[in-house]
């Protein structure tokens, strides 16, 4: 059976958005691209599904897309810790799935075997299979079990980290069913959805649910805008998937939030749009390269806005250029604001990471940049992305050299040696530590905190406290309503808008 051809023709059954995953123990989420309602203006969906009796039934999808999921078995050799029962080990090193019955129980440490399960989904006739990268990820073997109860060897095409998605191969069968990914669905918070997977190693199991959020604004340093189901889903339904009304893949479900290891209502799915680009590079080429632009970003609020000359909030604060990167090597500066990438206008730093991510590496973008209230236009050559991170301390020295900033709320010292052991401050970082903020004030909304170096007020240098209140004090002279501070915390760099209103 080809579901893909079936897809196109009028169908009575639709299946809404949706995501889900299987994650063990605690709240645990997946990385990557993103994806936004806004983007896709398709028709709406069409209402659940009516049963002969009226009751509402999804049986005929279920039915026609279920011959597509599989149930993914994993096996691998991981280490035990000395001391801890392989129950514990289990549990870290398996969350999405069912670990074997044969560990040791002396607890001695060593090399266990250990089995898992997951779940995919075919998605082309020639044999390639969706799942999650942590489904697969430090595998020795894997095997797929069919709808039919059959078993056969995969091999791992690629796999991508950022997104949690990987792609396996097996050997056609004649007819095998697949399934397609949407595109073109605009979601919204409380459409239906089906999640098809293999919870606790339960082959062919079918939950149902709505969408309940889109987006990942509270969830930091990803690439993917998840989205939020509430259909029930549990460990091994990783890397299955969720289907709207028409029976298209609408996400990958990749994890669940959950204090007890079961499902409690939140799920999350990579979006089809993110999953279809990604699976596209990863059969093409084995992996996913990303475009990088080499620079710390930052939301420009009411207040930055108005600290650097902006009418209203819009567009992505420059909170640091790294050196040697391509944005460095294209003339952006620190406190630059991009406003487009590529004739389009950007209103967030996630949506600039993402977007910058969706080109290759080598690739040449155009950026519309604001700066010292000027707009100009930059072309940068985009490099490959890479990892990184960070750290900071939140105690208050006592140092009868501290100066208070006058009513704005912050205690700040010169720099010495102590104080840059105390807070790890690098060598090559110039500025004054805060070393105490009053709750309430203008610095703790600005976001200063024991061991931020102030750098600089509204562009100038900061080299001690004196200098700190003198710039301050001569802002409010002229009338400002704030300063736009820079500041580093840890090895982060940012800007915040310090009110200079009296508190």
């Amino acid at each position: 059976m080809k579901l893909s051809t079936q897809y196109k023709t009028k169908s009575k059954t639709r299946l809404a958005a949706i995501v889900a995953a299987g994650i063990a123990a605690s709240a645990l989420t997946a990385a990557s691209f993103g994806f936004s309602a806004a983007q896709a203006q398709a028709p709406r969906l069409m209402a659940p599904p009516l049963a002969a009796d009226g009751t509402l039934s999804f049986a005929d999808l279920v039915e026609r897309v279920s011959p597509a999921v599989v149930s993914v078995l994993v096996e691998r050799e991981v280490e035990t810790r000395r001391g801890v029962p392989p129950q514990i080990e289990d549990l870290f090193q398996f969350r999405f799935g069912f670990p074997d019955d044969q560990g040791s129980d002396d607890f001695d440490g060593g090399v266990r075997r250990m089995e898992a399960q997951g779940s995919g989904f075919f998605i082309d006739k020639e044999g390639h299979i969706v799942t999650n990268n942590h489904v697969v990820e430090d595998a020795d073997i894997v095997k797929v079990r069919l709808a039919n109860g059959d078993e056969v060897d995969a091999e791992v095409v690629g796999t991508d980290p950022l997104t949690d998605l990987a792609v396996l191969k097996v050997k056609p069968r004649e007819e095998q069913a697949f399934v397609e990914f949407a595109d073109d669905v605009n979601l919204r918070v409380g459409d239906w959805v089906v999640a098809v997977g293999n919870p606790f190693g339960l082959g062919g199991t079918v939950t149902s649910g709505i969408v309940s959020a889109i987006g990942g604004q509270n969830r930091a340093n990803q690439y993917v805008d998840f989205l939020q189901i509430d259909a029930p889903i549990n460990r091994g339904n990783s890397g299955g998937p969720t289907f709207d009304l028409k029976g298209r893949v609408v996400g990958v479900n990749t994890a669940i939030f959950s204090p007890n290891g079961g499902s409690v209502g939140i799920g999350f799915a990579i979006p089809a749009r993110v999953a279809k680009e990604t699976v596209a590079q990863l059969i093409r080429n084995g992996a996913v390269t990303r475009g990088w632009l080499g620079i710390q970003l930052q939301e420009v609020t009411t207040e930055i806005a108005a600290a650097i000359g902006l009418k209203e909030p819009g567009g992505v604060l420059v909170a640091d250029v790294i050196d040697g990167t391509p944005a460095q090597k294209a003339g952006l500066e620190d406190g630059d604001v991009i406003l487009g990438l590529d004739g389009e206008d950007v209103e967030t730093a996630n949506e600039l990471s993402r977007r910058v991510a969706s080109f290759s590496p080598g690739e040449k973008v155009e950026l519309r940049v604001q700066r010292d209230g000027k707009i100009r236009n930059m072309t940068v050559k985009l490099g490959q992305r890479d990892e990184a991170a960070q750290v900071a301390e939140n105690d208050v020295p006592s140092n009868d050299n501290d100066s208070l900033a006058a009513d704005v709320g912050v205690r700040v010292a010169n720099l010495n040696d102590a104080l840059r052991q105390q807070f790890r401050v690098p060598d090559d970082v110039d500025g004054v530590v805060v070393t105490a903020v009053r709750p309430g004030s203008p610095a703790e909304s600005a976001g200063l905190q024991p061991g931020v170096v102030i750098l600089q007020v509204d562009g100038e240098e900061i080299r001690n406290g004196d200098d700190l209140r003198g710039k301050i004090k001569n802002a409010k002279k002229s009338g400002k309503d704030a300063v736009l501070l820079r500041m580093q915390f840890g090895a982060n760099r940012q800007f915040g808008a310090l009110s200079l209103d009296s508190q």
